[in-house]
């Protein structure tokens, strides 16, 4: 890579400047570079990995290689199914280049990268859409930290509240091994692994350090990068693009060492994470906040707009035409910690038996068992004419000892700490948590005798929880007749508040079937590309299934890559540096 100085600004020159650090990043990064373009990453946070260390490390990808070994699928499945989902805002062009390269980018990065996937079976998360499967998502296999070597402590930490003995129990795969531990050899062997893995990192390390789900696929990416000459600048915002001759052909990054000019003969791809923490973005984009309600953003702090804002510079623009402009997550609030770490997801829980959702009225409003991404939807709409966004997630004690509820474990672990904290409300008696809470007691004693009356025969005529494929997958099979559904009937009872939330944006640069950055009349801005959640999603504000945000934003990130390679070049392709290749 040539560098050079100019008066006082640094000039750097490469063939591609890739903005951002998380799975798409990378992908874009190591697609480029084993076509021999030089590339550069740029990351504006101390720490690499963004988002994506925070994730399940799952990707949706309809029609790759490992679902075959679970059951069927086909691409004009999939493409119907995203029809569904995408409803008036499907975009043909770009839905047929994510399933044309979907699977494609998942055998590139196997192949020549340390990536290594296995297939669970996961239902998309609408069953009632024509061309549903269960096969779709793809898992992450854990990496060992050492492999990692110098780049082990700049790699981000992940959600470490949602971590138990180096299970993640915030996750619905891993809470399920967990639960059949002392039903089931396999669960008893999973979970010794996990707990054998935290031991070994307390040794080695002095404290856990588990390289799982989301921060093992960014560890597997990063190591494969550097590996093959990807250089990767930390604590480097991009400031602002370079143009030459109306071409995108670099940008102005701020390091520590002083502003360096980042010139990219091929283009650069803007991959930083969306806008979940531009506070005046999303306040114009997300309904409730718009209406001065709550919102917490589980998403890094850092993704706070500023590749949209270098895309809206370009001449480029945010689509905000969308089923829904984010990826909805319910959270709770752990009042003793600060940052990410203080919210908790809402993943596991809410589908369990012996739970329901009620707002400050006392009335349930929504199946408890649909996907996080409908729950928050239908909360907002519950509390339109309340003066507050917020519901009370609501089980016995029979449920809590079972299941645990939001950061409160199960049994054995002792829960007194979070009543004590305020994290969780408990009442002797359904009245008395209601005076706690400020819940209608009158209504809410009677919406959980109705609940009740039906719950003992495992069905929910009022809003139809544990009635499909979805719901069940969330659920305790080991409880019958209907694993999602049962009565709240054993005091003490308790109440968590529960706010929306999001994981990340769905709304986002406009791009087109090449990952091309488009201006407002449809036409590519030459020499700039977006990825990851600062793309505008390909399943337009649809949440398809597990891995919904991830798999699509690594799959722009791969045609990017593609296509920056595809302009003419004097380049030589990198030889494949795979497992066992680094020290």
């Amino acid at each position: 890579m040539n560098s050079t100085t100019a008066g006082t600004t640094a000039i750097k020159q490469v063939d591609v400047l890739v903005v951002g650090s998380g799975a798409a990043a990378f992908t874009a990064a190591i697609t480029a570079r084993k076509q021999g373009l030089e590339v550069l990453m740029v990351e504006k946070d101390a720490v690499y990995g963004g988002t994506s260390c925070f994730s399940g490390g799952v990707m949706w990808i309809p029609g790759n290689r490992h679902s075959a070994s679970l059951g069927p699928d086909s691409l004009k499945q999939a493409r119907t199914y995203i029809a569904q989902e995408a409803g008036e805002y499907f975009d043909a062009e770009r839905v047929d280049a994510f399933l044309a390269n979907g699977p494609e980018m998942i055998d590139f990065l196997e192949r020549e990268t340390e990536l290594e996937c296995y297939p669970f079976s996961y239902p998309d998360y609408h069953p009632s859409y024509p061309g549903h499967a269960t096969v779709r998502s793809i898992g992450t296999k854990d990496y060992e930290a050492w492999r990692l070597g110098k780049y082990r402590k700049l790699l981000r930490q992940g959600l470490t509240q949602t971590n138990f003995m180096g299970l993640a129990v915030g996750s619905n795969v891993e809470m399920k091994q967990l639960m059949s531990a002392g039903r089931s050899l396999k669960g008893l062997a999973f979970v010794l692994r996990k707990f054998g893995g935290v031991f070994r990192d307390v040794l080695r390390y002095g404290k856990p350090d588990p390289v799982t789900r989301g921060r093992a696929l960014i560890a597997r990416l990063s190591r494969s990068a550097f590996d093959c000459g990807i250089e990767l600048w930390l604590n480097a915002p991009a400031k602002e693009l370079v143009f030459v001759d109306g071409r995108v052909e670099g940008a102005e990054v701020q390091t520590q060492q002083g502003r360096v000019r980042v010139m990219a003969r091929k283009g650069v791809v803007l991959a930083s994470g969306g806008f979940p923490h531009d506070a005046a973005r999303t306040a114009k984009v997300y309904p409730h906040k718009a209406a001065g309600r709550e919102h917490r953003s589980l998403a890094n702090p850092s993704n706070t707009g500023d590749g949209a804002r270098l895309a809206e510079s370009a001449g480029g623009w945010v689509d905000t035409a969308v089923q829904q402009p984010s990826a909805w997550m319910p959270i709770s609030v752990i009042p003793y910690y600060q940052g990410p770490k203080s919210l908790w997801p809402h993943i596991v829980d809410r589908q369990k038996p012996g739970f329901i959702a009620v707002t400050s009225e006392g009335k349930r409003f929504f199946d408890e068992a649909a996907p996080y991404h409908d729950f928050v939807p239908a909360m907002v709409k519950a509390c339109e004419h309340l003066p507050q966004t917020f519901c009370y997630l609501i089980c016995d004690h029979r449920a809590i000892r079972r299941y645990g509820l939001g950061f409160v474990k199960p049994a054995p672990v002792p829960n007194g700490q979070h009543v004590r904290s305020g994290y969780i409300l408990r009442g002797e008696t359904l009245s008395d948590l209601a005076q706690q809470a400020g819940i209608d007691a009158a209504q809410f004693e009677r919406t959980v005798a109705r609940f009740n009356e039906h719950a003992h025969k495992g069905v929910d005529p009022e809003f139809g929880r544990g009635g499909n494929i979805y719901d069940h997958s969330q659920g305790d099979p080991d409880h019958k007749p209907n694993p999602n559904i049962a009565p709240l009937d054993v005091g003490p009872f308790y109440a968590l508040k529960l706010v929306p939330g999001d994981i990340g944006n769905f709304a986002g640069i406009r791009t087109d079937g090449n990952a091309r950055v488009v201006a407002q009349d449809g036409a590519p801005i030459p020499g700039l590309y977006a990825a990851g959640n600062d793309a505008l999603s390909f399943v337009s504000g649809g949440y398809a299934g597990a891995g919904g945000t991830l798999g699509p934003g690594m799959t722009l990130g791969y045609i990017a890559g593609k296509h920056l390679a595809a302009a003419e070049t004097t380049a030589q392709p990198v030889q494949s540096m795979k497992k066992g290749s680094h020290g």
